[in-house]
Parts: C-alpha cells; structure tokens; sequence
C-alpha cells in the first residue's frame, strides 16, 4: 500500500532503513531494539521486534528512560552487533559509530555532520515537522518497507502518536496532520481503524458515564463537567440508565441516547454563556481499533496509549510490549493491574505538586517534588498540573524529581499559548550540558537529568535561556552553594529580576 500525504524524503529514508535490516540479516547479526519508556516508544519498540520477527531476524531489546551516560555506558558494554533506536536516538547516534545502527526518532536533533551516514529516518532531517509522525510512525513506515505485509502494525503506530499528543491539532482528520493522517487514512481503508466524530474527553471506552462526563476537562462545561454528582442528575434527567449488569460507559449507550446526552450538554453551554464557536471544542474524530473489543482499554487509541504507559514507567516493559503486539491474556491482566496503581500514583503525584507549591521565575516556573513523585513519569504529572491547577500560561512549567541513581530528572512542558514561541528542547539540552547532565526533546516538551548539586544553577540557565526566547528580561546570575547535603530540601534558584518572579505559589 502507498501512503499518499507521507513526505517522499521520509518514505525513501524508511526504504533507506529496509536496506540496512537485509544487511544485518545476510550479515546473520542479531539487531537490539532500544527504546524510550514511554508509550511512544513502546509501541515503536514493538513495531521493530515484531518486523524482525516476521523476518527472521536474531533479535532482543533494550528499554531505556533516556540515552544519557549512565545508558550509553550499559549500551556500550552490552556487545550488541547492531542497534535499532526507537522514539530518540538523534541525539546520541555519534557515540556509536563503530556499531551498525539505525534511528527511528522524532524529537529535536543534533547534527555532527555523521547524522546522514547511517539509516536515519527523522522528519526533522527534511525540514518536517516532528509532531506529525511519532518514533512508532518511524518504525512503521521501516517495517512496511521491509514487507507490505506489516500494514497490521500500522494501528499501534498510531497508539504512539496519540500517546505523544499529536492528535490534538484543530480541525484535523482524526486530530493528526501530515503522516499521522495519511497513515489515519490508509488504517481505515484496509478496515483496521474507524473514526467517528464525537465528545472529545477521555474514557469513551472504559470510564464510567459518572466519570467521562465529571471528570472531563478541556473543555469544562457548567452543570455538567467538574462533578461527578451534576453529570449523574443529568443523565438521570435524560432517562439515560447508569448502569446495565454493571456500570455503563460511553461507548456503551445507544446511538438515540448519545445524541440525547450530546444536545443536552450543548444546550446546556450556550444558556451558560458560550459562543457557537466554543462548542467547536467539545468535538474530536476518536480512533478506535477495529479488531479490538468494545469497552476495554485497547480499542480507542488515547486509552490504549495510557494502558502503555503504566508499564514500561513502572519498570515491566516486556509487560507493554507484549500487549502493544496483541498479547491480551497474561500481559494485559498484567497491564490492567499496573494501570490501577499508575491512576494512583498520578492522583497522590498532583498532591505532591500541591503541597511543594510552584516557584515563578522571570520566565519559567517549576515545582520539585523529591522522591515523591516518579522520576518517570513527571512529566505526564507537569501536564496535568499545567492544565488542572490554575498555574500560569505565560511560561513553561518544569517539574523536578529525584532519580534512583542519585541524580535529579527534569520535565517540561509549555502551555499551548507558548507553542511555537519557545523551544524546550535547546533549552533542556543547553541548561544540563553547561552543569554536566544530558537533555532534549520536543520544542513543547522535553526532559533531562542533571547531577543533584547543579538544580540552582540549572534552573537559572534554562530560565535564561527561555527570557531569551520569549523575549523578557532574564533572571539573575545564580551563586553556587555547593552540593546538597543528602536529605536535604532542592536548593532555591538565586532570586530573580521584577514581577512576580521567585515567588512560590503555595496552593
């Protein structure tokens, strides 16, 4: 099949990638498959094993949090014959060039003048957007390239991309752009996928009514969102049964009931005050997996993404790898499990950012939350404080905590009124390689690690680094005070210029 709306510079690099997979295997070398933890690079990791499987290829794999030192060390004493990066990579391809690899990424990279001497398949390298095919979309389009007959896969790809936030562009087929949606369009073709327009808010497979309308967010509608209590009384005003031999979802309603419950709620918000234009945003074509069964986590992408990522983040990324491959006995029992302690430790993850408060600087603001809360994911809890917690939309939000190792992971992410004006990815990268750490990312989103000692002096360069970019007036030059104690509270950035700046909101 042809992916009509895929850049050919891409498509050529995916054949490019083939090439290289025929060479190892007449080579008769075993290809590692290394990739990132989260869902993305799950569902990346377990495109490539099963191509290499299908193909016959000695095999194994490799999940990393991020390819700072202390994994490309491991990396490098592991002896492996040929790697295969998924979901990252572009940043640290130079420390193995005495190794045959390829890179299947998407995030922001870094040129040596080596970036095109091997299999590298980035949209970034042809001037394409990096938020319109995620590292999974990568790996697919290299395993429909080394046999048509891998089109299957092309569903979990699309996992991954949901997974990555990129199905949330305005007005878009399916929410995605560019390859996501010419990958959209060729999954519903062959029949794998289906697309129907509908509310937008998480949980239309598996969340309970009470639950998909009281908890939605994004957008909040008075009398209907926000409680659960208030979405019960208008389901019971509209006749809609809460339960049916247990407790009904969304997806489970009738279509005369959805429509029902649809108009209500529209209603409701224009007599609240809301403009025609705004109920736009109640709307998004939701995806769901054809072959998969109504009401479980696996049918709609944005859930299946979140079964994901309670695997690999916990440290069983066999678990979310068996499951992205199809497996739904042992390792999906496994991954529901770990997906009711992920819901969990996200809810006691928030009331750690509560209870540490948000530090504003002259152009970021940040919370550190120790060991309280998962090093990760941090980053998913960065998002949901952002959007839930009322902080401020002028400037990114990083969240801090400690790692297992002894250094300190960071995460960020900026607000949409941001995107496009700041790039977190140069920032994280330059902020932790001027205190010896390692970063990068997506220019909305991105991560490092740092050595604890250096968290002042970190903050103080990325804040920097951001007034420069959103051009206000930067902090203050940070004085060292010298290695945190162990058990001691993170050391505060030096105090900045005006405003509000270096002021903790205690919530």
């Amino acid at each position: 099949m042809d992916f009509p709306g895929v850049p050919a510079p891409l498509l050529e690099r995916a054949r490019r990638a083939a090439d290289w997979l025929q060479e190892r295997a007449e080579a008769g070398q075993r290809v590692t498959v290394v990739h990132h933890i989260d869902a993305d690079g799950v569902t990346a990791g377990a495109v490539a094993l099963r191509a290499l499987e299908r193909a016959g290829l000695p095999h194994d794999s490799v999940a990393a949090k991020s390819l700072d030192t202390v994994h490309l060390d491991a990396l490098h004493k592991g002896g492996h014959e040929a790697l295969w990066f998924c979901d990252f990579g572009s940043t640290a391809y130079m420390h193995f060039q005495d190794v045959p690899r390829l890179v299947c990424d998407h995030h922001e990279l870094v040129r040596d003048g080596t970036e095109e001497d091997f299999p590298h398949v980035n949209p970034l390298l042809d001037d394409h957007s990096g938020s319109e095919v995620s590292g999974a979309g990568c790996a697919f389009l290299v395993a429909h390239a080394l046999d048509a007959d891998n089109l299957d896969l092309l569903p979990t790809a699309l996992v991954g991309a949901a997974a990555d936030l990129q199905d949330r562009a305005p007005g878009a087929d399916g929410g995605f752009t560019g390859t996501n949606a010419a990958l959209l369009e060729a999954g519903v073709a062959a029949g794998l996928l289906e697309v129907e327009a509908d509310l937008g808010w998480f949980g239309p497979e598996t969340r309970p009514l009470t639950k998909f309308l009281g908890y939605a967010s994004e957008p909040t509608v008075p009398t209907v969102t926000g409680d659960r209590r208030q979405a019960e009384a208008l389901l019971r005003d509209l006749d809609v049964p809460l339960s049916d031999d247990g407790e009904r979802t969304w997806s489970g309603l009738t279509p005369d009931e959805r429509r029902r419950v649809r108009s209500a709620i529209v209603e409701r918000w224009l007599d609240c005050g809301a403009e025609p234009a705004d109920v736009d945003g109640l709307w998004r074509p939701v995806v769901r997996i054809a072959a998969e069964a109504p009401g479980t986590p696996v049918r709609e992408l944005r859930e299946f993404g979140t079964l994901l990522n309670s695997t690999a983040r916990y440290g069983e990324p066999e678990v979310g790898l068996r499951v992205a491959a199809g497996d739904r006995g042992e390792a999906y029992e496994k991954a529901l499990e770990l997906r009711a302690g992920h819901r969990r430790h996200l809810a006691s993850s928030v009331s750690a950012f509560v209870d540490a408060g948000v530090t504003e600087e002259a152009a970021i603001q940040w919370c550190h939350v120790g060991d309280r809360v998962r090093d990760t994911v941090v980053g998913i809890v960065c998002g949901m404080a952002l959007d839930g917690l009322g902080l401020r939309r002028d400037r990114p939000l990083l969240g801090l905590a400690y790692t297992d190792d002894g250094r300190t992971k960071v995460s960020s992410r900026a607000p949409s009124e941001l995107q496009g004006r700041v790039d977190l990815a140069t920032a994280m990268r330059e902020g932790a390689a001027a205190v010896g750490g390692q970063g990068g990312g997506h220019k909305g989103a991105a991560g490092a690690t740092i050595p604890r000692d250096a968290e002042a002096a970190f903050l103080a360069r990325v804040d920097a680094i951001v007034a420069d970019q959103l051009g206000v007036r930067p902090a203050a030059p940070v004085v060292d005070a010298g290695p945190a104690a162990e058990g001691d509270a993170p050391a505060d950035p030096a105090p900045s210029w005006g405003g509000r700046a270096g002021q903790t909101t205690l919530f």
